[in-house]
């Protein structure tokens, strides 16, 4: 999950931590307004998106075992990895909606 906030031209300015709220956000921050390149935003501002992407582990999966047990390596490897990387996405958005609710 990344954080960010949308600067007065509208650019998204990436924040470099990881929180699971915004009252988590301040207290790492130190209060609840912070600065990014001059600019002065509030935590409110600040919102989660998506950050992984989480194909890559799924061919990881799917060559190693390829290696090993030909085709149906391959096979069982992406399937195993498709489900892998789709547990870590629900993961992730439900991090993300609950602290874009927070």
């Amino acid at each position: 999950m990344k954080l960010y906030v949308n600067d007065k031209s509208g650019i998204k300015r990436y924040l470099n931590t990881r929180t699971t709220s915004r009252t988590e956000l301040s207290n790492v921050l130190g209060g609840e307004y912070f600065e990014i390149e001059g600019e002065v935003y509030h935590i409110k501002q600040v919102f989660a998106e998506k950050s992984s992407d989480n194909a890559p582990v799924s061919t990881v999966i799917g060559g190693a075992l390829g290696l090993v047990g030909g085709m149906p390596g391959v096979i069982i490897g992406g399937v195993l990895g498709a489900l892998f990387g789709n547990e870590s996405d629900k993961k992730e958005i439900a991090e993300i909606d609950a602290f874009n609710r927070s």
